[in-house]
């Protein structure tokens, strides 16, 4: 074959590899958007749906990365959740209930595996970043929808006049619902359209009234710190925009309270007698029974999912510390806890790194999962954990200094 035929054949073939790969590339995206499109809502049509999805992305991920198409952007932050999830493995040595912390330690790797493949479809491309961020709140105006829906036909979770997606955790998908908010407030700030930035302003209200549905207090609570970056997104326009932007958020805070069951109401309302009365709806008998136990080995912790075993021993009957921080330190010690806090201050770090507007949304998303996590668990959540590495991948993708 002439040389000139050779080269042309080469090109040829390269240029049917590069589509293949393109290909492949865009199916690993969109399957991975639908998927984190699916987590708000996906178990209310079937319980596992959204796991399913995950396992169709995961593998057009897998073959993304081998075929050449993935352009995931590993940072510190990775390496710090690889060393947090090598420390759980091991804390199952000493761990006093061995079959608890083997079903935690699957629940772990599927969240390390959600890491691993936002990281590749989204981590150097602010474009594939905000798509991310659209399939999220996207999700959640669904799983607003649902709720509304049950509390409009009168189905309610297992509390009395309290609505939920009946499948998932109600506190849990509470937060999940927060975490849209400044999600959807920074995405009114990525656009010129108006339509698309009128979109986001209404779906806010819309989910705030779906939490308060759940009326689920620390959602409540920290639910403000995403409409208050809402507000701030506005600072720098005109008074005209100011007025109508307060106009709609004071109108559909008396359209949420106006409309939402009074016990829902009763229940948000009754947060600063929670927390005036001293127990935190009893949290505080369970954050003391942990603290002991706690002391008891606290370098190494007790052991992945050893907090029930530990607890009964106290007749203290939960699984939970409801609190995140006092929950991996009374299982994984203050090395787990340390590792915990480690991957946050990387988060951090990036932020302070990144111009200001963009570090204010970093900073109320940031918040609202730590605020959070002060009352509730939900280190083992998939939505905290999407959160995690977007702000990892946001904040280090805009940043001036870098870490890789």
């Amino acid at each position: 074959m002439p040389n000139s035929q050779f080269n042309q054949a080469n090109f040829s073939d390269e240029i049917s590899q590069n589509k293949s790969v393109g290909i492949i590339t865009l199916v690993s995206l969109f399957t991975t958007l639908f998927f984190i499109f699916s987590i708000p809502w996906g178990n209310a049509v079937w319980d596992g749906l959204s796991r399913v999805f995950g396992l169709f992305a995961f593998g057009a991920a897998g073959l993304a990365f081998i075929s050449g198409g993935s352009r995931g952007r590993f940072n510190i932050f990775h390496l710090i959740v690889a060393i947090l999830g090598a420390w759980l493995i091991i804390s199952l040595i000493w761990s006093p209930d061995f079959e608890r912390g083997k079903f935690l330690l699957n629940t772990i790797l599927q969240l390390m595996l959600l890491t691993v493949l936002v990281t590749l479809n989204m981590g150097d491309s602010k474009k594939n970043i905000l798509l991310a961020y659209h399939s999220y709140v996207l999700g959640n105006i669904v799983g607003s929808g649902i709720i509304i829906y049950n509390y409009l036909n009168g189905i309610e979770s297992i509390y009395y006049q309290r609505y939920a997606i009946p499948t998932l955790d109600i506190d849990g998908q509470s937060i999940m619902l927060t975490l849209a908010i400044p999600m959807a407030a920074y995405l009114t700030t990525q656009y010129q359209k108006k339509w698309i930035k009128f979109f986001y302003v209404i779906s806010i209200p819309t989910i705030v009234f779906a939490v308060f549905l759940t009326g689920t207090r620390t959602a409540a609570i920290v639910g403000v710190i995403g409409v208050l970056y809402w507000l701030m997104t506005y600072r720098n326009a005109s008074l005209r925009v100011k007025s109508a932007f307060f106009i709609i958020f004071v109108a559909s805070m008396i359209t949420a309270v106006s409309l939402a069951p009074q016990e829902s109401l009763d229940r948000i309302l009754s947060s600063g007698q929670s927390i005036s009365s001293g127990t935190l709806n009893n949290r505080t008998v369970i954050w003391g029974a942990s603290l002991e136990q706690w002391k008891i080995s606290p370098f190494i912790g007790n052991g992945i999912g050893s907090l029930e075993y530990i607890l009964n021993t106290k007749h203290v009957q939960y699984d939970s510390a409801h609190s995140t921080y006092i929950h991996i330190l009374t299982e994984n010690g203050i090395i787990g806890l340390g590792l915990y806090l480690l991957m946050i201050l990387a988060i951090v770090y990036y932020s302070f790194s990144a111009p200001f507007s963009e570090m204010l949304f970093f900073m109320a998303l940031l918040l609202t999962i730590l605020v959070s996590q002060i009352t509730q668990h939900t280190h083992l959540s998939k939505e905290t954990w999407f959160a995690f590495t977007m702000l990892a991948l946001h904040a280090n993708l805009i940043s001036k200094p870098k870490i890789h």
